[in-house]
């Protein structure tokens, strides 16, 4: 069972409601394999991850990082090319504009290979200043460092976010199609908080499920996948039974086979 986590199995003010947190005991003393598949870092991920007592795999920043148990152990890792990110941080620093580099590892991890035993996620993130047209800055970067050349950042990061109206309307203005064999996310664009955010042009939720999935042997119709969001459709695309949440995106609810809650969806599982 793979399972979103803002606006899945977190309310809009990011709070895991109790019974979501039972809905997802249920389902493992069931014996199913529950791993969360979110746009968070493992940072912001470990608090729900110990709170729903999970133990295994967890699928983060869209599937560009994924961590083996709680410990952090990396199992793969998609951080941007370095030619994204030079192009990147050399326009923040050219023109003031405002962007995090989010580091979940220093170096590539790609599916397949065997990382190092010691290599473990630790989540740190760099900011050149502070968008001055960006309200909710501390909330959005709760652990987010400011250093003004961005010298911590010589390796590309995990994710890149750009901040506020007018950078990201300078990134859209000259790099329309993207930054190398990268991708953009503009889902978060409201009032007073534009974020665009970068990420390796393979990551993607559907993908990195798939991979998991066929290490551990399971079939697509094996699979139950919930979200909430756009960026949830390959996951959703993905599994033999896939569900939006009620509030979710209409885009993801036309293409879901179910429209349900989580504990609606794990009692409908455990009934069958």
């Amino acid at each position: 069972m793979a399972l979103d986590l803002d606006g899945t199995l977190l309310d809009r003010a990011g709070r895991l409601p109790d019974d979501n947190r039972q809905a997802v005991v249920r389902a493992r003393a069931a014996g199913l394999d529950v791993v969360l598949v979110t746009g968070r870092s493992w940072r912001g991920t470990q608090e729900y991850y110990a709170a729903l007592e999970l133990t295994g795999p967890a699928i983060c920043y869209l599937g560009a990082l994924v961590v083996a148990d709680g410990s952090g152990r990396i199992l793969t890792h998609r951080p941007l090319v370095p030619e994204a990110w030079a192009l990147l941080r050399a326009l923040a620093l050219a023109e003031g504009l405002s962007v995090t580099a989010c580091l979940g590892a220093d170096q590539a991890v790609a599916a397949g290979e065997l990382p190092a035993q010691d290599l473990i996620a630790f989540d740190t993130a760099y900011a050149n200043c502070v968008a001055p047209d960006f309200t909710d800055w501390a909330g959005w970067n709760t652990y987010t460092e400011l250093a003004a050349d961005l010298a911590p950042c010589q390796v590309a990061p995990t994710m890149a976010a750009i901040y506020g109206d007018r950078a990201v309307r300078r990134v859209l203005e000259l790099y329309p199609d993207g930054l190398p064999a990268s991708q953009y996310d503009l889902t978060d664009r409201i009032a007073g908080e534009t974020v665009l955010h970068v990420w390796h042009g393979s990551v993607d939720k559907g993908r990195a499920l798939s991979d998991f999935c066929q290490a551990r042997g399971y079939r697509p119709e094996d699979v139950v996948s919930v979200g909430d969001a756009y960026m949830d459709l390959g996951m959703i695309a993905f599994a033999g039974l896939g569900v939006a949440v009620p509030d979710g995106d209409p885009r993801l609810q036309a293409a879901a086979d179910l429209v349900a809650t989580p504990p609606d969806v794990v009692d409908r599982i455990l009934k069958e």
